[in-house]
């Protein structure tokens, strides 16, 4: 399978009841919570990889496994496929 973050191929295993949980060699480890995950789906959104991989840099200082949630889904998204600097919004 692929890294959710960054699509390089990576060991993922589901934690039950909250999500996926990664391995990758570029973005490291963490979590992705399954509502974030299903948002992401049902909007067509992907992480952004830049983004997110700082987002995770800065939680492993208090947190050796962090997990992204909904709550998280505006630093770390874009919408796939869409113009824009990094949301693909209009003005």
């Amino acid at each position: 399978m692929s890294c959710l973050i960054c699509e390089n191929p990576f060991a993922r295993t589901l934690c039950a009841g909250v999500g996926q949980e990664f391995h990758c060699p570029e973005c490291g480890q963490g979590r992705i919570s399954q509502e974030l995950l299903s948002l992401m789906m049902l909007l067509n959104l992907q992480l952004d990889i830049g983004r997110s991989r700082q987002w995770l840099k800065e939680r492993r200082q208090t947190d050796p496994l962090p997990i992204m949630r909904v709550s998280d889904i505006l630093l770390c998204c874009a919408a796939k496929d869409a113009t824009g600097p990094a949301t693909g919004a209009e003005g």
